[in-house]
């Protein structure tokens, strides 16, 4: 498997590899995650999806000092910014926690009805299958984060495709994901070699949802190529116009 060199912002020094997937390496990581959402009893019960996601809070609050720093040398942020980056990011990770620890459901009145009398109904969350989870260079760990955790926190297989300037902090999070015990299927590294490949693993009918973040132009590109039924969570790019005055020292 190809790799991709991965440049510090600052001075070119070289950080880290990372795999880039072809496209038998992106159909197999579809055709993995598609086979672990049919088969329910695979599925990961949510008291091991709390464990696991604890276990991977701790991971990330021990590594805070590094996960900081690598994202600011791959981003280019000053590091005090990926340090508040990285603290949100542990809290993502204990929001999600907190959310599928108290989700229970709905009940739904009924007997409000001849129909209705004497019945009851209610709600249950379940997984809606494989996620692709698209993200952008930005903020490389807590994006990521707020789109992989939640996914796990589900109970989805998730295909993790990072910015590729900025993968690294996306590498670091699949890879703590493992060590806290969520096995490898569950959720994988998929960079693939070609913009082609990546719309290819995002409009695959195997593919439920899609968790986007990036331009509005690729965004709803991506969106209006969705398979039928799949479903999308995009965020786009902000507006924020820097006006630097006349007496501006630059």
């Amino acid at each position: 498997m190809k790799e991709l060199t991965i440049n510090a912002i600052y001075d070119g020094g070289v950080l880290g590899s990372v795999p880039i997937a072809d496209a038998n390496a992106v159909e197999q990581a579809l055709a993995t995650a598609a086979a672990l959402h049919a088969d329910k009893s695979a599925w990961l019960p949510l008291h091991e999806r709390v464990e696991i996601l604890e276990r991977l809070a701790q991971l990330m609050r021990e590594r805070k000092a590094e996960l900081a720093l690598q994202a600011a040398r791959e981003g280019g942020k000053p590091l005090a910014d990926s340090l508040v980056e990285t603290e949100r990011a542990i809290d993502g990770v204990k929001i999600c926690i907190e959310v599928i620890r108290h989700d229970h459901g709905s009940v739904i009145a009924m007997g409000t009805t001849a129909a209705s009398a004497g019945r009851r109904a209610f709600t249950q969350r379940q997984p809606i299958g494989v996620v692709v989870a698209v993200s952008a260079f930005n903020h490389p760990l807590n994006l990521i984060v707020h789109q992989v955790a939640t996914a796990v926190a589900a109970g989805c297989p998730v295909l993790v495709k990072p910015a590729k300037t900025t993968p690294l902090s996306a590498l670091a999070l699949v890879q703590m994901l493992h060590q806290a015990g969520l096995p490898k299927g569950w959720c994988q590294f998929v960079l693939p070699a070609e913009n082609s490949l990546t719309e290819r693993m995002v409009t695959d009918p195997r593919t439920a949802f899609l968790t986007f973040i990036g331009s509005e132009k690729v965004g709803w590109m991506l969106r209006s190529k969705l398979a039928p039924g799949t479903r999308c969570a995009l965020e786009h790019g902000g507006v924020a116009p820097l006006f630097v005055a006349a007496d501006g020292n630059l």
